[in-house]
């Protein structure tokens, strides 16, 4: 009888996959093949290639075929892999709320630099928790609130936060109407809705796998933007900021709009790409 043909190994799997995700739309299809077959053999993607000729058992091949074919339609990494990296956490990420993405990461710098010493920050429309979570790992001296509309994302947050033992009072609610009457913070940091609703300039597996409620901001994106803006003056303590992360294009108009709603001080950041992409407004 013949000997049954070996199985394929993990150099020759990932010579498969990359052209088949590339061929389907994925930006960094040698990226995602690692990242998903390295969730499969529990090996970090340095160990893949040390691992190179490990052949893999039909279940784990079975198992890869689907995170690929999951991945062709798709769907975000973030999610196949079930967590994600931000700062120095690494996160729990499912369709519950968006996928925490690296320009965020320079809005928590931002509104860290101005946090004051034992202060309170309020994270609006919190996801993950990337925002929240991030400033109280880091500023342990500070207190943060986590709020947001949807029930799915606060329970993920929630867990999150149980996950990584780090301290942070969730909210669900509205804007800053699920603060307390009279409670006051020094920072709101916000990475709300900015998508205009129609944009065609939004990736289609976006669109189609990350939830709209997160997305979309109304005919010009810029809908949950105004409200924030107009009561963010009455919720802050004397010298507070508001730090606000947005898409292309929008910072010019966001500026004016501050400024409408009474804010003296307006200023705009770039992310690492160089886009305007933060405005930061002080009372």
């Amino acid at each position: 009888m013949a000997d049954r043909p070996a199985p394929r190994a993990v150099v020759a799997f990932l010579a498969l996959a990359t052209p088949y995700l590339a061929a389907r739309g994925s930006a960094s299809p040698r990226l995602d093949s690692e990242l998903l077959l390295g969730n499969v053999l529990g090996l970090a993607r340095l160990e893949l290639y040390l691992h190179h000729d490990r052949p893999l058992e039909p279940a784990e091949v079975e198992a890869f075929r689907e995170l690929l074919r999951r991945r062709g339609t798709g769907e975000p990494v973030a999610y196949l892999l079930g967590r994600w990296g931000f700062r120095r956490l690494d996160l729990r990420t499912d369709a519950r709320a968006l996928v925490p993405r690296p320009e965020t990461e320079v809005l928590v710098e931002l509104a860290l630099a101005r946090l004051p010493e034992g202060g309170v920050l309020a994270d609006v429309g919190t996801g993950t928790g990337a925002i929240a979570l991030s400033v109280a790992s880091e500023r342990p001296d500070a207190r943060v609130v986590a709020i947001d509309l949807s029930r799915d994302a606060l329970a993920l947050a929630r867990e999150n936060a149980a996950m990584l033992e780090i301290d942070v009072a969730f909210l669900e609610g509205d804007l800053l109407d699920a603060l307390p009457d009279g409670v006051r913070v020094d920072v709101i940091a916000a990475n709300l809705p900015y998508v205009a609703v129609g944009d065609t300039r939004i990736e289609r597996a976006v669109h189609d796998h990350e939830p709209h409620q997160a997305l979309y901001g109304g005919v010009d994106g810029l809908d949950h933007v105004r409200r924030l803006l107009a009561a963010a003056p009455q919720r802050l303590r004397p010298g507070g900021s508001v730090c606000l992360e947005l898409g292309e294009q929008q910072a010019l108009q966001v500026t004016a709009i501050a400024q409408a709603a009474g804010f003296a001080d307006v200023e705009t950041a770039r992310d690492l790409a160089g886009i305007e992409r933060f405005v930061l407004a002080r009372v």
